[in-house]
């Protein structure tokens, strides 16, 4: 069952210098995300490391990726529109789940 969680809660957990080591890495176990906005939002996602769920999230990710590439290259359709139609639809699919997954409205009561 998701938590729930004021927005304005995961705002201020979010805006918490405490929470990001180096300015980078996201660390906050009270945030029920996984994927979080990175500190400029405009920049795209980065993962609460402090989540259970963070490392598996990150395998899949990298896998989602790269599998389908490495399997059209071995099959020789590096440059095809085939190529790019996957790689296209990869980035879109991956952008469109962590706006999902890391908007607060998900996690309000």
């Amino acid at each position: 069952m998701m938590p729930k969680i004021t927005r304005e809660t995961l705002e201020q957990l979010w805006s918490d210098p405490a929470n990001w080591k180096y300015g980078l890495i996201y660390l906050c176990k009270e945030d029920p995300r996984i994927w979080v906005p990175k500190r400029q939002k405009w920049r795209g996602w980065t993962l609460n490391f402090a989540h259970r769920r963070s490392i598996p999230a990150l395998i899949f990710c990298i896998l989602f990726a790269t599998l389908p590439l490495y399997l059209l290259a071995v099959y020789g359709f590096v440059g095809t529109w085939i190529w790019w139609a996957i790689l296209i639809s990869i980035v879109a699919i991956t952008c469109l789940a962590c706006w999902y997954w890391s908007s607060p409205g998900r996690y309000e009561k």
